[in-house]
């Protein structure tokens, strides 16, 4: 927190993908543009999370083959070096999950370090941005706390994978289809089982897309799928990558050397009052621009949410900078709205307001625009395997060379510099 008691404080609970963008695109867009409003008003951001280290987890099906094809190193990177730039009286960086939300008295109440601690406190905020993400069941997908527990995940089938004669996939979602693929790519002398749990892989996707994506699995990487089947049970309960025996929804067994569960995530929404939830954890927005609705009562005024924590979200890693777009500058009207700053009229139409726009650039005000959320709708793109895959943009399938080129011959991981360096949010 600010040793300036005067300073607006926006705190911001988790600290990967939603959090780390998210300070970035404040401190270096958002909050000079507020400043130049108001130059007696200043601002601080304090990140609250359990992890050390961002992790890359779009390159998790990657990654689980060898710690040669996409090192350790390029997947984590220390958040302390992603916020090397900020001075303390701009940005605090606390380890910690947050135990609960107080909105009358507008505190958290935080667990520090990764959470397995008694010790407590608590942190003032005048803007909250929920960021807190979802846990998978397996940490090769989400963090679960520190960083440590998925590094070990990932370092452990590293050993298996190579010895391994038979493994279950379960979860026909992106992260289930690439892993599969990956998986019997590399391992050609392995068997993949896939459980897609659905009536088809991808089953968000269009049909023809969908239909593709099994033919591709089936016929080019020799994965065996399987729909409408799920895993119910495991022996052991916590296989790991030990030998395991699978108890089906269809009432079968399965023995397999190992198990790799790709069936999503539970939102980390714990802390927060279920009233603000939907059926599924998620947060509940009262607009389409990320402002928290509430219960009616509570005094939810200055909080956000993002990312997958989101009620209706897709949970797609493409949502996530056009929703802290919107986000921020919700965040940004808000906040000039307190601070009792009026909106310049625009020019008047015509030349003589288009000259005007001109010489003072742009709508000629610097002041804060609510932006609309407009996401990348049915578009995806899944590797399967090294030599292509299957993808949409805006519901028209793309050729399969097309998704190798723009994610399967590196699953992104070039990104990971301009996103932790914040040279991806052009300073305002």
């Amino acid at each position: 927190m600010s040793s300036n008691s005067t300073a607006h404080e926006v705190v911001i609970l988790g600290g990967n993908f939603g959090g780390v963008n998210a300070v970035h695109q404040l401190l270096r867009q958002t909050l000079p543009q507020l400043h130049r409003l108001d130059q007696t008003k200043s601002y601080h951001i304090t990140l609250i999370t359990p992890n050390t280290s961002f992790f890359f987890k779009i390159a998790s099906p990657r990654a689980l083959i060898n710690g040669t094809l996409i090192p350790q190193e390029k997947l984590f990177v220390p958040l302390s070096e992603a916020f090397s730039r900020y001075d303390a009286s701009q940005f605090e960086l606390i380890q910690g999950v947050a135990s609960a939300l107080d909105p009358a008295t507008r505190t958290v109440t935080i667990s520090t370090g990764d959470g397995t601690t008694d010790a407590t406190r608590q942190i003032h905020y005048d803007s909250l941005i929920i960021s807190t993400g979802t846990t998978s069941k397996s940490p090769l997908w989400t963090l679960h706390g520190s960083e440590s527990h998925t590094q070990s995940a990932l370092t452990a089938l590293h050993t298996a994978l190579p010895n391994a004669k038979t493994v279950l996939v379960a979860g026909g979602g992106a992260a289930g289809v690439e892993t599969a693929g990956e998986i019997a790519t590399n391992f050609p002398n392995c068997k993949v089982t896939l459980l897609s749990g659905a009536n088809r892989v991808l089953s968000r996707v269009k049909p023809a897309t969908s239909a593709r994506a099994q033919d591709y699995l089936e016929n080019i990487v020799h994965v065996e799928v399987i729909n409408d089947v799920r895993v119910e049970s495991t022996n052991p309960a916590e296989p790991g990558v030990s030998p395991t025996t699978l108890t089906l929804s269809d009432g079968s067994k399965r023995d397999v050397d190992i198990y790799i569960d790709a069936t999503g995530g539970t939102p980390n929404s714990e802390f927060l009052s279920k009233s603000w939830l939907d059926e599924s954890g998620r947060v509940i927005t009262r607009d389409v621009y990320f402002r928290v609705k509430g219960n009616g009562s509570d005094d939810v005024k200055g909080i956000y949410v993002l990312g997958d924590m989101v009620a209706g979200s897709s949970n797609s890693a493409l949502e996530m900078d056009p929703m802290l777009a919107t986000l921020c500058s919700s965040l940004a009207v808000d906040i000039a709205t307190d601070l009792g700053v009026k909106k310049p009229a625009e020019p008047a139409p015509g030349l003589l307001g288009s000259v005007w726009k001109m010489f003072a650039g742009g709508s000629g005000t610097r002041y804060p625009v609510q932006k609309a959320f407009e996401p990348m709708k049915e578009t995806i793109f899944v590797p399967i395997g090294n030599g292509g895959g299957v993808g949409q943009i805006f519901g028209w399938r793309i050729p399969s060379v097309m998704v190798k080129v723009g994610k399967g011959k590196s699953y992104l991981i070039e990104l990971v510099g301009p996103l932790i360096s914040g040279e991806k949010f052009k300073k305002a």
